[in-house]
């Protein structure tokens, strides 16, 4: 470990000369697009072949010089949905600018029997030698653009060079898990400040996340594979966060199903309690954890490992961009350290288990109504805990004895009856902050949509995936979504296509954002395939089973009964039972009889043999239910395709696919092939002369006559073709898109550039309409078809495509440079 501490620091040196010979990257993406608009006015004056090679020279500095910069800007913004959107430098500032301004009781425990403890075939296991198939798995999943900026480097150079690994990092770590010993150096942190508000004025308005360094990661993450391996027999089914095969929401299904009827008075007296504790994880006692960990069994080698990467940790603040101080740490565990949470849910369980140890020595303590049967006294969201009683003083008392155990409730309303508009008024409020944000940004059609797709249609899937949210909700945050798409910033324009038009696939024609109605039924369907699993994973399915179908079944269960979250749900079934052509009442005995299949008459022959070939029951063996699907097994998607089956694929879609595809050339194509652009000759247009500004208002504008029937997009088609090859057959613009899409279709490098000079061609030539129709200004045919060229060549040599014959023949009829070294 101390080899690879002295490397790292002889690095300090090349990094900052580096740093001086490259210079700031904005800078030098201006300074070669100068160079690059030189050579090219030096090319096209005297037409040599010496300024022909400056041009490539010149394209070939700013492409390298464009994708630094990206890299640089994705790593200080973190904006994750633009590493397929526009690439917007202006966007990356802007975030950039936002973020930085908005910037005795051990003796006791031991007495606790119901502390689940691990057996000694688990302890072996934890303690094996770390391999090297470990280390490369925990170093490969660490998220690149979510690392420490100086570390990403690190990170990079470990993964090029895998003999280094195997010598030098490998070793490393064997080291520490060997000894136990971790040189400061490796776990020092660097503390950067989240806004937790709006306006944050005090300390406590932020939250601290910990930049841990790569080889620190790697170590944690290999002691997280090893406890989670042991924490689902350790953690009582009560608590469902950072547990492994247990879902956070049966949590919040239960205590919505508990909740249900508070309102009522004829019910039973009933108690929940909703316990804050401020600073969850900064408040948890160094001493306190290692006695946890000793209190389940865990090795003590295992213990000693966990105490140096806790207890050795050094901090400096990330403040304004600038680092200060460098001290050490005296309690509490790190956010952002990826053994944190697990730790912190061990530390949890013993609250949980220090209350039932409670409950079962008092004598007056009594159950929340419909929890005795499960032993049910709370639920837990990681740090967050409702506690469950009888409405009364004595067990009241019980729970706050221990309410020092437990912190803060998630922020998922908890009501006595259905959801309502009003109710889901914060989720309003969150998609009105972040389009907010937006609107002063400048944002193509095709950044809208990145940002549509990533992040305005799932921030309700968490209330989605627990509630049936009302339609009315679902189609408010719709028409938010489609005003953010087609206004803008600016406001008062129409939008263009349907929503149920872009809410369909790619495949289909549209845009591959699904609707969220249905997205919400999908997802409820995913709670009711697990009420019907029933593996004994769930502490809410158990209770769905005990108390609410008791006596009945999913498919007869009395919908009105005050099931709030999946009960509604139900109203699908009866169709699902109509599909066998069996009344709803029907029975296991009226499709089974005598050991033999019985269903009712099908209507294709084939089918009614299939039907009889199917082997009688087993009465020994246990029935298992499959999901009509290839798998046998639930997913999402399988569950959309139920609830809307696919339409049949237009003939056009695979115009839109390709390496070198462009997002926002792409999107103003899309708008072209289905004849939505705003043409003079569309009826909600305002009318100031029908005619096309591009050939002087000769003709009538339309698709037809811009694309490419005008004598100036013919022009531009033939530069294009002596240029790159590029034909079109000169048809009507329907039928020329047919063409297209069976003259350019597969996935040739070829073919993929032409796809995308044609998204580029009609962008550029809209483009151009629209800056003659209201700024006066104008460009010429030349000056647009070199546009479209430089677009292309641009992104063919961003684009990571391997050496290969297609790859010269895209380059050499590109007429760009072979790069060195291939």
């Amino acid at each position: 470990m101390y080899e690879i501490v002295c490397k790292i620091k002889l690095l300090k040196a090349e990094f900052r000369s580096q740093k001086k010979r490259t210079g700031e990257l904005s800078m030098n993406v201006r300074k070669a697009k100068d160079f690059l608009d030189k050579a090219q006015t030096l090319f096209s004056t005297y037409k040599e072949d010496i300024y022909l090679t400056l041009v490539k020279c010149c394209r070939r500095v700013y492409a390298v010089a464009v994708k630094l910069e990206i890299s640089m800007l994705q790593q200080r913004a973190k904006l994750r949905w633009l590493k397929d959107g526009d690439q917007n430098s202006k966007v990356f500032f802007r975030k950039i600018n936002l973020t930085r301004a908005k910037h005795g009781s051990f003796r006791l425990l031991k007495q606790v029997h119901e502390i689940r403890r691990i057996t000694p075939a688990e302890a072996s296991f934890i303690v094996t030698t770390v391999t090297a198939a470990e280390v490369r798995e925990a170093l490969f999943d660490i998220d690149v653009e979510s690392a420490q900026a100086r570390m990403v480097l690190v990170q990079h150079f470990i993964e090029q060079r895998g003999l280094w690994l195997d010598r030098v990092c490998l070793r490393a770590v064997g080291e520490f898990f060997r000894t136990g010993k971790l040189l400061k150096q490796i776990n020092t942190t660097l503390l950067t400040l989240i806004p937790k508000v709006n306006m944050p004025t005090y300390v406590s308005d932020y939250r601290p996340i910990s930049c841990c360094n790569v080889l620190y990661k790697v170590i944690t993450k290999i002691i997280v594979k090893r406890i989670q391996r042991v924490l689902p027999l350790l953690i009582n089914y009560s608590q469902n966060a950072f547990v492994p095969g247990r879902s956070i929401s049966d949590n919040i299904l239960l205590a919505q199903e508990l909740l249900a009827g508070y309102n009522q008075m004829r019910l039973p007296e009933r108690c929940t309690l909703k316990v804050d504790i401020q600073k969850a994880y900064d408040s948890v006692e160094w001493d306190f954890l290692l006695e946890v960990l000793k209190l389940f069994n865990f090795p003590t080698h295992f213990i000693n490992l966990i105490e140096q990467c806790v207890t050795t940790a050094s901090f400096s603040v990330s403040l304004n961009g600038a680092i200060h101080g460098f001290f050490k740490g005296g309690r509490g565990l790190r956010q952002g350290d990826p053994m944190s949470p697990y730790l912190f849910v061990l530390v949890m369980e013993v609250g949980s288990a220090l209350l039932r140890y409670r409950v079962r020595n008092a004598t007056q303590f009594q159950y929340h109504w419909k929890c005795k049967e499960l032993g049910l006294l709370n639920l837990g969201f990681a740090d967050d805990v409702l506690l469950f009683c009888k409405a009364d003083i004595p067990s009241i008392k019980v729970l706050t004895d221990t309410l020092s155990e437990f912190t803060t409730f998630s922020g998922i309303p908890l009501t006595s009856s259905r959801l309502t508009i009003a109710d889901c008024r914060p989720l309003f409020d969150k998609v009105d902050t972040r389009i907010a944000g937006w609107n002063h940004q400048n944002l193509s059609y095709a950044g809208r949509i990145q940002l549509i797709k990533s992040v305005l249609s799932t921030l309700h899937t968490y209330w989605a995936s627990v509630f049936i949210l009302p339609k009315g909700v679902l189609k408010m945050l719709e028409r938010k979504m489609r005003s953010f798409l087609w206004q803008g910033p600016s406001g008062g324009r129409q939008a263009k296509v349907a929503w149920d038009q872009i809410s369909k696939p790619k495949a289909e024609g549209g845009l591959g954002m699904r609707s969220l109605i249905i997205m919400n039924q999908a997802l409820m369907l995913k709670q009711m395939w697990r009420i019907l699993q029933n593996d004994g994973s769930s502490i809410w399915v158990d209770w769905i089973q005990r108390y609410r179908l008791r006596h009945t079944t999913l498919w007869t269960f009395n919908r009105t009964t005050g099931c709030l979250a999946w009960g509604p749900l139900c109203l699908s079934y009866p169709r699902g039972v109509e599909i066998t052509g069996l009344p709803l009442s029907s029975t296991l005995s009226a499709v089974l009889q005598r050991h033999q299949w019985c269903w009712p008459a099908a209507t294709d022959s084939d089918i009614a043999e299939i039907i009889t070939l199917l082997p009688p029951t087993n009465p020994s063996t246990a029935d298992t239910i499959y999901w009509r699907s290839n798998s046998g097994k639930f997913t999402l998607h399988s569950a959309i395709l139920l609830i809307q089956p696919p339409s049949p694929p237009v003939h056009w879609q695979g115009l839109f696919q390709g390496k070198f595809k462009i997002p926002r050339h792409g999107f103003i194509l899309w708008l072209a092939v289905l004849e939505k652009l705003s043409t003079m000759d569309k009826p909600w247009v305002p009318r100031s002369g029908n005619g096309c500004v591009l050939c002087g208002g000769q003709f009538s504008e339309s698709h037809d006559h811009l694309f490419f029937k005008c004598w100036f997009s013919k022009r531009c088609l033939t530069i294009l073709k002596h240029k790159v090859r590029f034909t079109w057959p000169y048809l009507e613009w329907k039928r020329g898109i047919l063409w297209a899409s069976k003259r350019l279709r597969g996935n040739h490098l070829v073919n993929a550039a032409l796809r995308a000079t044609l998204a580029a061609l009609v962008y550029h030539i809209w483009a151009e309409r629209n800056r003659r129709k209201f700024t006066a200004a104008s460009s010429s045919a030349d000056l647009i078809s070199n546009r479209v060229v430089e677009d292309i060549r641009m992104r063919i040599m961003a684009a990571d495509v391997p050496p290969s014959l297609q790859t010269r023949a895209l380059y050499r009829n590109w007429k760009l440079a072979w790069p060195l070294g291939q």
